[in-house]
């Protein structure tokens, strides 16, 4: 089995192959070298042009659709060519007749790889945007965007003898017409060639479907590669989703299984995109607790968790949550969860590094390990501090946007946990270079009390009731009791926390079973300008 450590997914740089739709323009993502370019930002005061907001995000309309409020209906529309290469998309919009004039925007079109093949009813005014002639009923452009048969050399995508996966690229419609106007938008695969798309990823080619419902939401799987079975990751989401979701309820989830060779995925293991991901066949076995699918799977939960001074939260919550998830249901060992969990202030590239300083971690696998190093760290402090009343979950319960800076984050913090104190305990770990020691106790890291991860037949909250290791088969008693950090009038048992030395044992000063009160738990390749033209793409590589 491969070290933990060595297979977490680290978000370097955003995908130039993932030209993924975000859902708002102006957001950066920013990838090694540095490389920090904004979304044209043209606002609506540009001669009355006013932009259509998505009435449709994750399959569930969140924008009332008026007759006094024009929608405006976008279909992209994916096709291999007949020479290997690249791949087609098409835009064509369904414009109603209220609408005096449109244009979009395609940010990428200005990079290389990218190439405007056709246009019917628009025209380039400039770089990047396409006017509409105010005449044709059913206008449309086509793009090329150029392939690779690799992953670490795709341009654009990855096409392949038989199959090709590409992936919708941001774009921006503005109107003008009374009223705010709306847009809906699908992506689909070429109605004369086999294929699926879905949440902006499309995979071109032959493939068998799985259709499975978990606790109320709906798991497509599409499996590209040949003789894969998804029945344990299909365990796994029926676990997840029962147990561990964060009060976030999704439709569906959507999984592209591409028929990639595990030495392939050396260095790019998969990448999630809003309520969709592609992984290889390799990764559906679960068999590690850096386990790529439970850290995609966090993704399509809680998709970009912070930006600002705390963007690093989105990937240190998917490695957090994705190690304990995937603990919790069974995968891997506790040792191996604590090893992948633990890093040092200086990993991986010898450098200090400090969270909320962006630059001393970007282009480096450092806010993943030192993200989730100190989430593990943060989510003991707040159970402690309430006695086992509250956890980190709670912070993250039912959120549906991320924090827009560490302050936000911090202020979240105190609230669930109660406790001033913490904000500067949350603050030496943050916005310095400085490690937490990593919490040993396995209470900490128990999702759900009903679940029996060693299988001795005992569910995890009664082990913890009788001071047993819910993850270690009949070891025990080696469990002591969360109780507010305030309490010192037992004996002291780990030193879990240099802040925090001691931890009583007295079992009727504490809470057993299940950790908080939340319902439950729960969104590289190469560095490229495009990086930061996109949104929620969450890209898991090897260091």
């Amino acid at each position: 089995m491969v070290d933990g450590r060595s297979r977490r997914g680290m978000l370097v740089a955003v995908v130039s192959m993932l030209l993924v739709a975000g859902l708002a323009s102006g957001v950066t993502t920013a990838g090694a070298g540095d490389a920090a370019v904004e979304t044209d930002t043209r606002t609506d005061t540009d001669v009355g042009w006013t932009t259509a907001v998505d009435a449709d995000v994750d399959g569930t309309a969140t924008t009332p659709q008026t007759t006094d409020r024009p929608t405006v209906g976008q279909q992209a529309i994916a096709a291999r060519n007949d020479e290997p290469g690249a791949v087609t998309l098409t835009f064509e919009y369904d414009i109603p007749s209220s609408v005096e004039a449109l244009r979009v925007n395609v940010p990428v079109t200005s990079l290389s790889g990218i190439s405007v093949e056709e246009m019917d009813g628009f025209e380039r005014t400039e770089q990047g945007w396409f006017r509409w002639d105010g005449e044709t009923e059913t206008p449309s452009f086509s793009l090329r965007l150029a392939v690779s048969d690799s992953l670490a050399d795709g341009v654009r995508g990855v096409e392949r003898d038989g199959w090709a996966l590409v992936s919708e690229p941001n774009s921006r419609v503005q109107v003008r017409a009374p009223g705010q106007p709306i847009r809906t938008r699908s992506f689909e695969v070429a109605a004369d060639e086999p294929g699926y798309a879905d949440s902006h990823l499309a995979y071109l080619g032959d493939y068998d479907r799985r259709d499975v419902t978990v606790a109320d939401e709906n798991a497509t799987f599409i499996l590209g590669a040949e003789g894969v079975d998804p029945a344990r990751a299909t365990d796994f989401l029926r676990t997840a989703n029962e147990r561990f979701d964060l009060g976030i309820q999704r439709e569906r989830v959507t999984v592209f299984v591409i028929p990639l060779r595990e030495e392939e995925t050396a260095d790019i293991e998969a990448a999630t995109v809003d309520t969709a991901f592609w992984i290889g066949s390799s990764e559906l076995a679960l068999d590690e607790t850096g386990s790529v699918f439970a850290h995609e799977y966090v993704h399509t939960r809680l998709g970009p968790t912070g930006r600002d001074d705390a963007t690093w939260l989105t990937e240190a919550t998917a490695e957090y949550y994705g190690r304990v998830f995937a603990l919790n249901d069974g995968v891997g060992s506790y040792d191996a969860c604590l090893d992948g969990l633990r890093a040092t202030e200086y990993a991986p590239d010898e450098q200090a590094v400090v969270l909320s300083e962006r630059r001393t971690w970007r282009g480096t696998t450092a806010h993943y390990g030192k993200g989730a190093h100190v989430l593990a760290a943060l989510d003991a402090q707040i159970q402690r501090r309430t006695g086992g009343e509250r956890s980190l979950r709670d912070v993250f319960d039912g959120r549906s946007d991320p924090f827009q800076n560490y302050e936000a984050f911090r202020a979240a913090v105190i609230e669930v946990s109660g406790d001033e104190d913490l904000g500067p305990w949350l603050d030496r770990y943050v916005t310095t270079d400085d490690l937490p020691p990593l919490p040993e106790n396995p209470r900490y890291y128990v999702a759900a009390s009903t679940v029996d991860t060693d299988g001795d037949g005992m569910e995890n909250g009664a082990e913890l009731d009788q001071n047993r290791h819910p993850f270690v088969e009949g070891e025990g008693p080696t469990v002591a009791t969360v109780t507010s950090v305030d309490d010192t009038t037992t004996a002291p048992t780990a030193t879990d926390d240099a802040d925090d030395r001691t931890e009583p044992t007295t079992a009727e000063q504490g809470t057993t079973g299940t950790t908080g009160n939340a319902p439950g738990f729960g969104v590289g390749i190469v560095v490229a300008a495009v990086a930061t033209l996109l949104v929620g793409v969450r890209v898991w590589t090897k260091p």
